[in-house]
């Protein structure tokens, strides 16, 4: 199939020109029955397939009513992330109905398109499709493709893109990496691999952003489109590097992680510390605290023999089921934090949701060390329950749930988790702008 747009798809408002780009054109003009894209984040893998499905609307087959499907790992996910982009894709007049309950579009041409979610493969299941695209196909379970996507190619010889970022813990990254490779190595005549990094299609400005944003996995996964290897330790960026004799500071906002377990209560405290020389903020953390079998009031209570005359301005940080949960004193903690008017200058942060865990580790590891190699958490030594937490944490084999239950009396997480939420909270992940690289890609 050309590489030329369609003559109904000449100045369409959702299509505009892609610049040549080598490894695009050779996937995009691939005569294979089945295509894998590992490609870096934001380099224009989802714009190609998404027009290769469109482009093949209007293609007559020798059957009539020919149909196709985009599928992400949820429906919740297709609908958010796909459904309106692929609308809006197709000319107008090629359109003569839709169904934004169904997710679904019939043409002039005949063909449909159905946006889908595979977490219920029995959506494509019973039918017989002449195309389809699977994208984030690290999220995908293992065994969906097998078990329901190729038998609902089969009589008709449908194709198959599978497109998506190298991840290490995806639930369906390694069935995705063994089907990657497959397509490398060219044993299997109907499967071919395509990768690329995002630095051949986004700015230097934005991949900038993203190496002082990201850890170094991270962004070799994300961008460089590398297949890291997946560490068994929460933290992975740790160093000793990261703990120094930083000192509290009567002149600085301080800014207190809360954990609200009640065994063991844990707190840490921080401040945000301008670097003159690098140009960037760093988190301090000059000291935590640790208390078992109390309430927040007890806990409020020795913070402010603490920090009760400080006036530089105190912030409260924690996550948001603290909200919620009740103490002793039948007072979430959210409110005592609020009530509470002893403290001067005081903030309180609770976030109406809480981040995914996994999107926290990243931030912290990032925060530990990002893909440039600086490190801008300076970690006082004083924190002993923190740096243990950050040292030894590890997921459960085989899972990305962190290793708590039963280790080290219940009390390993509850300091690294405090630390965590003012983390995300003051530099949360931003994914780098799709714009430029609609514009390029």
């Amino acid at each position: 199939m050309s590489t030329e747009l369609h003559p109904s798809l000449q100045g369409t408002h959702g299509w505009f020109p892609m610049m040549y780009h080598e490894q695009q054109y050779r996937a995009w003009t691939s005569k294979k029955r089945f295509v894998a894209l590992a490609c870096g984040r934001g380099s224009g893998k989802t714009e190609l397939a998404r027009r290769r499905i469109i482009r093949y609307l209007p293609v007559a087959k020798p059957w009539p009513n020919p149909s196709y499907f985009y599928a992400l790992p949820t429906r919740d996910q297709a609908k958010r992330t796909a459904w309106l982009i692929l609308k809006d894709l197709v000319p107008p007049k090629w359109i003569k109905q839709s169904w934004d309950s169904d997710l679904i579009i019939e043409t002039v041409f005949g063909s449909r398109l159905y946006v889908v979610g595979l977490d219920k493969p029995q959506r494509i299941e019973g039918s017989q499709y002449d195309g389809c695209v699977l994208d984030e196909s690290c999220d995908i379970r293992p065994g969906t493709f097998d078990r329901s996507v190729l038998p609902a190619l089969s009589h008709k010889n449908g194709w198959c893109w599978r497109i998506g970022v190298p991840k290490r813990y995806g639930v369906g990254a390694p069935e995705f990496k063994t089907y990657f490779d497959r397509g490398m190595s060219g044993v299997d005549p109907d499967v071919e691999s395509y990768t690329w990094k995002s630095d051949t299609i986004l700015s230097a400005d934005q991949l900038r952003f993203a190496r002082e944003n990201l850890s170094e996995s991270d962004f070799q996964e994300q961008f460089c489109a590398s297949w890291e290897k997946a560490s068994g330790l929460v933290y992975g960026e740790f160093s000793d590097d990261n703990v120094v004799d930083v000192q509290y500071d009567p002149n600085k906002l301080v800014i207190i992680g809360c954990d609200f377990n009640v065994d063991p209560m844990c707190w840490t405290f921080s401040h945000r510390v301008r670097d003159r020389v690098l140009g960037i903020d760093e988190l301090h953390t000059v000291d935590e605290v640790k208390l078992k079998g109390v309430t927040t009031q007890q806990t409020l209570d020795l913070v402010y023999s603490r920090f009760g005359s400080h006036r530089a301005g105190i912030q409260f940080v924690g996550d948001a089921t603290s909200r919620a949960r009740k103490t002793a004193a039948a007072f979430s903690d959210y409110v005592q934090i609020q009530n509470d008017t002893r403290f001067i200058n005081k903030n309180v942060f609770f976030p109406n949701a809480n981040p995914s865990r996994l999107d926290r580790y990243a931030a912290v590891n990032a925060m530990l060390r990002n893909a440039s190699g600086i490190r801008r958490w300076k970690i006082s030594p004083r924190c002993k329950r923190l740096i243990l937490d950050l040292r030894n944490l590890a997921f459960i084999v085989g899972t990305r749930e962190p290793n708590v239950d039963g280790i080290d009396n219940g009390e390993m997480g509850h300091m690294s988790d405090a630390a965590g939420y003012v983390i995300f909270a003051v530099w949360p992940l931003t994914p780098v702008s799709e714009g430029a690289a609609r514009i390029h890609a």
